[in-house]
């Protein structure tokens, strides 16, 4: 069973309210990251919530940005409605610009980790030196560089094994996943995981409770100009023995029958893929969100959800859960899982409590507060009320904001 709802409210906070004028004349399908930088409306207004990550201690939430003056961490209070700026532009420099994902909260010191990530063109990459592995001591407000774990290449996305003190990373624009350890700040790269034709690292990847690293890679298979029917495919990684598993399959598609829930209704009006480079369903991953104990739960650009069982790797189609194309944020919070994707403004969010076949689904985005929704949501975090917070991204016409949500 599932159906359409509104929300009983969603609100916007506005870090930054710039208008931004010029995409679809000057800057789409002519993108040069040094005309960004010189036009000031964009270099100061154009801002991402590219990465966000609630903090139960402190009862705050973190942000991470894309913003081109390397001004990338916020501290933001829902109970005074503030933002505060945690200074990263003392350490950053003009090709750190943004937190893409993840914000990690270490259990052992609460202190949070972190990636830069990049925008700028290939004929800068050998002055920029590479995304930064970064902790950052909330306590203190003291930052430490860990290192730059491969030169020159910027970092996605990082997942964290804090029992083994490892964190990894997705690197770009080449795909690979790397290892660093904590306690030597020392790196390597364990594989690259890539092809020559399509992007195809996992947007996050997961760490299961028996220290097993899940993502994605991709066929390389230089022959053959056609891709397989599996182009985009699951490995795990697990330090002790230092051994992949590099499975023949990946996440399930729209187009597949067997499902564990019916799919929602489709909108009216809705983006279509061809808007995006991910033209055909290959089962790329937007999102992973683990219950800790036995699934890995993993969104497709396409909106299908899918589960991983860790012990065996098979894969099941949950349902086609969100209507709208891209499904990049998940979360799960007390066996509820919370899931935001969507484009264009016709974003949507999901709720499914996971013991029961009730997927929820809600359309009606709108913050009555400035008559506006999230362009993308990007990522979302989940409070100890189970407030959803939304991390908006690439809106083309003004500053992306947070918004924050209570379904009922």
């Amino acid at each position: 069973m599932s159906d359409f709802t509104s929300p009983k409210s969603v609100e916007a906070h506005i870090l930054r309210d710039s208008t931004v004028t010029g995409w679809e004349d000057r800057i789409k399908n002519k993108w040069v990251f040094q005309n960004l930088r010189d036009n000031p409306s964009w270099f100061n207004g154009w801002i991402s919530f590219d990465a966000i990550t609630w903090s139960s201690k402190e009862k705050t939430l973190y942000c991470g940005l894309n913003s081109l003056d390397g001004d990338l961490l916020y501290r933001f209070s829902p109970s005074a409605g503030k933002f505060e700026s945690m200074h990263t532009q003392g350490w950053t420099d003009r090709y750190d610009v943004k937190i893409h994902r993840t914000l990690l909260i270490n259990p052992k010191d609460q202190c949070l980790y972190f990636a830069t990530s990049q925008l700028h063109d290939p004929d800068q990459q050998q002055e920029a030196k590479g995304g930064k592995l970064v902790k950052f001591n909330p306590q203190t407000g003291v930052f430490e560089l860990i290192c730059i774990p491969v030169p020159h290449l910027y970092i996605q996305s990082i997942a964290a094994d804090w029992e083994r003190n490892i964190l990894y990373g997705f690197t770009y624009p080449a795909e690979a996943v790397f290892r660093t350890d904590l306690k030597t700040g020392k790196s390597q790269i364990l594989a690259y995981i890539g092809n020559a034709t399509m992007m195809v690292q996992p947007h996050n990847a997961i760490v299961d409770r028996e220290g097993w690293l899940w993502g994605t890679y991709a066929e390389t298979r230089a022959w053959d100009e056609v891709k397989g029917p599996n182009p985009v495919r699951l490995f795990k990684y697990h330090p002790g023995p230092n051994k992949f598993t590099w499975f023949d399959h990946g996440l399930c598609r729209r187009n597949e029958k067997q499902q564990l829930l019916s799919d929602p209704p489709m909108p009216e009006r809705s983006p279509s893929a061809l808007e995006t480079r991910h033209h055909e369903d290959f089962g790329f991953c937007d999102s992973m969100t683990y219950d800790g104990q036995h699934y890995i739960y993993a969104g497709s650009v396409a909106g299908v959800l899918s589960r991983i069982d860790t012990q065996t790797g098979k894969v099941q189609k949950i349902a086609n859960a969100m209507p709208s194309v891209r499904f990049p944020a998940l979360e799960m919070k007390d066996g509820i899982l919370y899931g935001g994707g969507g484009m264009n403004g016709y974003t949507q969010l999901i709720r499914w409590k996971t013991n029961t076949d009730n997927l929820e689904v809600y359309s009606n985005l709108v913050a009555q507060n400035i008559n506006d929704r999230p362009e993308r949501i990007h990522e979302l975090a989940v409070d100890d009320e189970h407030k959803i917070f939304l991390g908006e991204n690439d809106n083309h016409h003004r500053s992306s904001y947070l918004w924050s949500v209570h379904l009922d």
